[in-house]
C-alpha cells in the first residue's frame, strides 16, 4: 500500500489506519508512535528519502503493535514492556531507561522493544 507523509504544515495522512503527523520532537529522536493513536515524524526528517521512511514508519509500526497488544505501555516516567515496569530518568542531562538489558539512553537499540522495531525495520 503506497502512502504520502504529511507535510510541514502538521497534515495527517494514514498508513494501515495509524495517523502519520510532523510534530517537534525531543532533540535526536526521528520519530515517536504516541498513545494517542499517531505516530509523529520530526520536521528534520527529509521526508522526500522514501527508503529511510519506509524503514522509519516500520520502525514506529512495530511499537504501535506493541502498543496495542499491551506488550508495550509509557508515561512520561515509565516504560512498561512485557510487564514489568521501567523507570526513565535524567542522568547527566541524558535522558536513560533502566530497563531489562541495563541503563540505556532511550531509544537506545539495546532496549529489547527497540530491538524487535530495527528488525521490523527490515521485513
Amino acid at each position: 500500500m503506497a502512502f504520502k507523509l504529511g507535510n510541514r504544515n502538521n497534515n495527517p495522512t494514514h498508513k494501515g489506519g495509524v495517523k502519520i503527523v510532523t510534530a517537534p520532537l525531543d532533540m535526536g529522536a526521528m520519530a515517536e508512535a504516541r498513545n494517542d493513536g499517531t505516530i509523529a515524524i520530526s520536521p528534520d526528517v527529509d521526508q522526500s528519502n522514501k527508503k529511510r521512511m519506509n524503514r522509519i514508519v516500520k520502525h514506529e509500526m512495530k511499537h504501535m503493535q506493541d502498543l496495542k497488544d499491551g506488550r508495550a505501555a509509557y508515561g512520561d516516567n515509565w516504560v512498561m514492556w512485557e510487564d514489568k515496569i521501567y523507570i526513565r530518568k535524567t542522568v547527566n542531562g541524558v535522558n536513560i531507561i533502566d530497563g531489562p538489558n541495563g541503563r540505556w539512553p532511550e531509544g537506545d537499540h539495546n532496549h529489547p522493544w527497540e530491538q524487535e522495531a530495527v528488525a521490523a525495520e527490515k521485513e
